[in-house]
């Protein structure tokens, strides 16, 4: 037996040793635990955006797993080949997308996984949907010209309210809107008077209600009736006597005759007092100084 534990033996195992404890060292530092049981999968880049070996995987902020390897071949237009391990126990449904984002404002990279809805699922080895999230520097540089707009839309409203403050305009509105409110207050204090004096108006007007009711409470309402009811009595009898053609209203208003004969009698009338405006000798004989009355 000791003849086996030679000096190139012993100065093997060494090497071995040193070899072991130097890869899981290395793993150690990545952040790999080759001792924790894991699934495999894979995603096709076309830029890995700075992504190295030992990355975190993260599912919604939780680190699942990390990356693996990366490969790459510049011949094809997708060149990076990322290889991520996850945690067993943790299933990834299809549908689920590998996304290259930012870890943090400093730079480093990680792989988001974005999970899907299906229920079936996806084993170990399958290579998954890949996508590139916009970094904080992209998406700043995105939002420049628009933050540029906004400055130069502040800068122009700052100059309105400049001109604005500095208008006359606003000066002599303060001024107007100050007498506004003077006449305001005094308008107030008028009311404010006339709310005092309204509980005596209120009162007078209470009085007359209360005198007025007192008056209509004082009239004979059965008597006002009765003469009422002659009234009507004496208006129907009229009416009845103007219809009646045997009356003399009656007669005068509905015997065309009487209408005829009447308006004869106002025609030759008037045609006589035409004619004694026109011919006073004819009717009228005047003597003066005892003279001959001279005939017609």
């Amino acid at each position: 037996m000791k003849n086996f534990f030679t000096r190139e033996v012993k100065i093997g195992l060494v090497f071995i040793v040193a070899g072991a404890v130097l890869f899981f060292g290395l793993n150690f530092l990545k952040g790999i635990n080759i001792f924790t049981p894991s699934n495999h999968y894979y995603a096709i880049y076309k830029d890995v955006g700075g992504l190295v070996v030992s990355n975190p995987v993260l599912i919604k902020g939780y680190k699942v797993g990390q990356v693996r390897t990366i490969q790459y071949n510049f011949a094809d237009d997708e060149p990076f080949v990322v290889e991520i391990a996850v945690n067993k126990d943790i299933k990834l449904p299809k549908g689920t997308v590998l996304a290259l984002a930012d870890e943090g404002l400093l730079g480093g990279k990680m792989i988001d996984v974005q999970l899907g809805k299906s229920t079936d699922m996806h084993k170990s080895g399958d290579i998954l949907a890949a996508k590139v999230e916009g970094n904080f520097l992209s998406q700043l540089s995105e939002l420049a010209p628009k933050l540029e707009q906004t400055f130069e839309s502040l800068d122009s409203i700052m100059l309105s309210v400049k001109s604005l403050v500095n208008s006359p305009s606003l000066h002599n509105g303060i001024d107007k809107f100050d007498a506004t409110m003077a006449d305001l207050r005094t308008t107030m204090a008028q009311l404010k008077l006339a709310t005092a004096n309204l509980p005596k108006t209120m009162a007078t007007l209470d009085r007359v209600s209360t005198n007025l009711d007192q008056k209509i409470n004082d009239i004979d309402v059965a008597k006002l009736m009765v003469q009422i009811d002659k009234t009507l009595a004496s208006v129907e009898s009229f009416s009845e006597k103007l219809n009646n053609k045997n009356s003399t209203l009656g007669l005068f208003m509905n015997d065309r005759k009487v209408y005829d004969n009447l308006n004869t009698t106002v025609e030759s009338a008037n045609a006589l007092l035409v004619d004694l405006k026109q011919n006073p000798k004819r009717y009228i004989n005047v003597t003066v100084f005892g003279g001959k009355k001279e005939k017609q």
